[in-house]
């Protein structure tokens, strides 16, 4: 009998969005099997519009940032060619210019692959939880909260700092995933709502794509800066007999089924 086979899974790379901030800090890389030993750094590069390999555009570490199963490689910008007012030293020259093309390329397993992008103005703003819309689900189902922001944010991270709580304070189960582009999330509960008022809570470690957190902007002055928070958004599970007022402590409505625009 013969033994079917299936082609490897490709490399991938996040965030997936068409358009990304000058400042953007993180990306990652994700590998279809553990792939610490077949990866080199050299391996890894960004090619600007002119298919140019862009200099030392890196941060540069002893040891990389590997996840624990070996699967997803952490890369991180220079923060030197993010950060505002270094002064002129040609290794503080951005590295990703407003309104120019770039990809990202990286060769290995047998595989290149490369995710390219236009790029977008900075984010100087800290992260606020106001400026997110929220889309209830159904008491009673498994519909996912989805919650839409209004930048790109980090995905590893959203997965591991947004949670649910209901409205005893008990935590709810729930897995994140959040889409491609970085900017919607799905908030997926392991048993169906069982309550009609949840909290969605962001700890103070959740981040943009650009390091930014809630209360903190990266590149900010430590002298006005301010310091990182978590958030909570409450949210009125629609009940099935008829609709709820929605109930948010945030100044941002939540509307039950509302159809995202």
């Amino acid at each position: 009998m013969r033994t079917k086979t299936f082609p490897e899974m490709l490399i991938s790379i996040s965030p997936q969005a068409k358009v990304l901030p000058a400042n953007t800090l993180r990306f990652y890389i994700h590998f279809p099997r553990p792939g610490e030993a077949h990866f080199e750094r050299d391996q890894l590069c960004l090619l600007d519009d002119k298919e140019q390999v862009v200099r030392d555009p890196f941060l540069v570490l002893s040891q990389e940032l590997w996840s624990p199963d070996g699967r997803r490689l952490t890369v991180l910008m220079e923060p030197g060619r993010i950060k505002r007012g270094l002064g002129a030293d040609p290794t503080h020259e951005p590295a990703l210019f407003v309104g120019r093309t770039f990809s990202l390329a990286v060769t290995a397993l047998g595989q290149t692959t490369r995710h390219t992008f236009r790029v977008g103005d900075p984010v100087l703003e800290a992260v606020e939880e106001t400026r997110w819309r929220l889309v209830a689900p159904t008491l009673g189902s498994r519909n996912p909260v989805v919650v839409h922001f209004d930048r790109v944010m980090d995905a590893v991270l959203c997965e591991d700092e947004i949670g649910v709580l209901n409205a005893s304070g008990e935590v709810v189960q729930t897995s994140v995933s959040l889409a491609p582009d970085g900017t919607t999330a799905q908030i997926i509960p392991r048993h169906p709502w069982s309550a009609l008022e949840h909290h969605l809570v962001a700890s103070e470690r959740l981040e943009d794509v650009c390091g930014n957190r809630l209360g903190e902007v990266l590149d900010h002055d430590l002298s006005t800066g301010g310091r990182p928070r978590a958030g909570t958004i409450s949210f009125t599970c629609h009940d099935v007999q008829g609709i709820d007022t929605p109930r948010n402590s945030s100044t941002t409505p939540v509307y039950p089924d509302e159809t995202p625009v």
